[in-house]
């Protein structure tokens, strides 16, 4: 830094002149929608319940793709029972293992709901 550039950021200081905003503005850049997957128009503001829905709907939401599975494994266990020659077993596999795990993982989310739950209702 130089003497002439140590003295201009002097003066600027003690004559009180900003040299850069403090404002939080910023460069506004304009951006064109140019993908029908970007989002339009985003000015409003929505409320929690439009953005998530409520607990119980997210819940019910769950157990409904949890069932869904568990009945398209079914389904395919019959067809290679019945017709062995429609379906691949490992698809039949992969979808059963699907079920499997989503009804444990369901499960075990109940069971931890319920019991915070109870640990809630204790504490009054």
């Amino acid at each position: 830094m130089g003497i002439e550039s140590i003295s201009s950021f002097s003066s600027n200081h003690i004559s009180g002149a900003k040299p850069y905003s403090l404002l939080p503005n910023g460069d506004k850049v304009a951006v064109n929608r140019t993908d029908s997957r970007h989002y339009g128009k985003t000015n409003e503001a929505k409320s929690p319940d439009e953005v998530a829905g409520t607990f119980a709907d997210a819940l019910k939401k769950a157990f409904e793709q949890v069932n869904d599975q568990q009945v398209e494994a079914d389904e395919l266990t019959q067809k290679i029972v019945f017709d062995p020659n429609s379906v691949e077993l490992h698809e039949v596999m992969i979808a059963a293992e699907k079920a499997r795990i989503s009804l444990t993982f369901a499960k075990t989310m109940s069971d931890g709901f319920i019991r915070a739950y109870r640990e809630l209702s204790q504490l009054r």
